[in-house]
């Protein structure tokens, strides 16, 4: 490569160009396995993509990586009392907290990375225990964040019920460990424990009533602010003036 300011943009596993990255960050991301051999690297100095494994600062970092395992169920160690201490079980017992926890899949999720993709067939729900992703829809090709999800929050609700496709990309904006309850452990849990499954949907459901009103409420304040390009405002209410976590 040509000489030149040492800074670089990496295409992820998202679709997305990250950077810019200075050598030494560059080889931490490397080492936190977000670059790969195969991952398209630009550099800003000599104006040009290549491959990770033709980037020279990156010699010896990529050939010792390998992919982050997946944990399965009995890996996922929570007891009923830790399990309930996450919002959406805080409602159960501590015997159905633990009976919930035994249906769990524990999943380690490299930054950047994809969860779920939009179309694809949904086949479980996740929860955040660790990190943060967010999610976006793609229309023409172009793509559109619609929320930041943290710690305690879940998506792919909907799988459980239908199986239908994925509306919406999640993709982990950092590191994530997650809870993955597939829709046959779901389903398990409405045939053998159906007072379970009905206290987790009775609580699923309340938090996606708070949802449908934050997406609500943020719908008609883009009214009122188009409104108010054309000289049409509607004054907004004291409490839609606050900000509000929501999705």
């Amino acid at each position: 490569m040509a000489n030149g300011p040492e800074k670089y943009f990496i295409f992820a596993e998202d679709r997305q160009v990250y950077g810019p990255a200075d050598d030494t960050l560059l080889r931490e991301w490397a080492g936190q396995g977000l670059v790969s051999p195969e991952t398209w690297i630009f550099h800003e100095g000599s104006d040009s993509w290549a491959r990770g494994k033709g980037i020279k600062v990156l010699d010896g970092l990529l050939a010792a990586q390998t992919p982050l395992p997946e944990l399965r169920a009995s890996g996922v160690n929570l007891r009923g009392g830790q399990l309930r201490r996450i919002r959406l079980f805080a409602d159960m017992t501590n015997e159905q907290a633990e009976t919930f926890a035994g249906m769990l899949d524990r999943i380690q999720v490299r930054a950047f990375s994809p969860i779920v993709r939009q179309g694809e067939h949904g086949d479980a729900m996740f929860l955040i225990l660790e990190g943060e992703a967010r999610v976006s829809i793609r229309t023409q090709g172009k793509e559109d964040t619609i929320a930041i999800l943290g710690i305690g929050d879940f998506f792919g609700e909907l799988a459980l019920l239908d199986s239908g496709p994925r509306s919406a990309d999640v993709v982990a904006n950092r590191e994530c460990v997650l809870l993955k309850l597939a829709k046959a452990n779901f389903d398990q849990m409405v045939e053998k424990s159906p007072d379970l499954a009905s206290r987790f949907l009775l609580a699923m459901n309340r938090f996606l009533g708070a949802r449908l009103r934050a997406t609500n409420e943020r719908f008609t304040n883009a009214q009122n602010f188009a409104r108010g390009a054309t000289g049409q405002i509607t004054a907004p209410s004291p409490s839609s003036m606050q900000w509000k976590k929501g999705f």
